[in-house]
């Protein structure tokens, strides 16, 4: 039997993905989001492509408009806390399958380690979630969706990816959530290599949901999500996103 306080603390870190934090009613998509050829996200956190998701009982992580080595970007800065800047992906882009972005890492968060509970922070996280019949899950995962519906009117998304910069799993590891068996981490960064500078990143997102749910067909893609984090832990980090581009 799972304890619901449990398993309710281990849903918070994927719900603001749909909406079941302290939000702002959810926006339509904006028009300045998309182009004839790529869903394009502007690289302002205050223009109405993105919207910010909270949790009540934390600190918020304050995303705000920089510039780095004379890239306009999306600062991210965290101080014990945890949030998400989410963008709703446009219907002509749902179906894409290449994303790519850039950000920009100053430093590792100090001891987090993803593939472990309670130090599972990280500098940069590139968040994509996906629709998809929930009829086809297993009784564990209804189970836990319908215990996140039950506890707080929630629906969780049907699954979710995290583009993570990790201290030391290697590249290309999948880290399976330790509560939410619908959320993977893939490590797309690791070690100190690169810090301090931006880094191009462009993946398949549909090739890279069938390595982390296999023998599974992605469904259209709902949202991509900016995440900088240090509630577990407690400490401080920041870094930048740019130009975020889905084909």
């Amino acid at each position: 039997m799972q304890n619901p306080r449990v398993v309710l603390a281990a849903l918070i870190m994927c719900c603001g993905l749909i909406g079941c934090a302290s939000q702002p009613p959810r926006p339509g998509v904006a028009t300045t989001a998309s182009s004839s050829d790529a869903f394009a996200p502007s690289n302002d956190p205050a223009s109405p492509d993105w919207y910010p998701v909270n949790i009540r009982f934390k600190t918020p992580t304050v995303y705000s408009k920089a510039v780095i080595s004379d890239v306009p970007c999306i600062l991210a800065e965290a101080n014990g806390s945890w949030s998400l800047h989410v963008a709703n992906v446009a219907e002509p882009f749902a179906k894409a399958s290449r994303l790519s972005w850039r950000w920009h890492v100053p430093a590792l968060v100090s001891g987090a380690n993803n593939g472990t509970a309670g130090l599972d922070d990280a500098p940069v996280r590139v968040v994509v979630a996906f629709r998809g019949d929930r009829s086809k899950l297993d009784a564990a995962d209804r189970s836990t969706m319908s215990l996140a519906k039950a506890l707080g009117g929630w629906d969780l998304p049907y699954a979710a990816i995290q583009y993570i910069w990790e201290a030391k799993a290697p590249v290309e590891t999948v880290i399976p959530n330790a509560n939410i068996a619908r959320i993977k981490k893939i490590v797309v960064r690791s070690g100190e290599a690169g810090l301090t500078q931006w880094q191009s990143i462009e993946r398949d997102v549909k090739a890279d949901f069938r390595k982390a749910f296999p023998n599974e067909e992605p469904g259209d893609i709902e949202s991509i999500g900016l995440m900088t984090d240090t509630d577990s832990l407690g400490g401080t980090t920041k870094a930048c996103y740019a130009d975020i581009r889905l084909r």
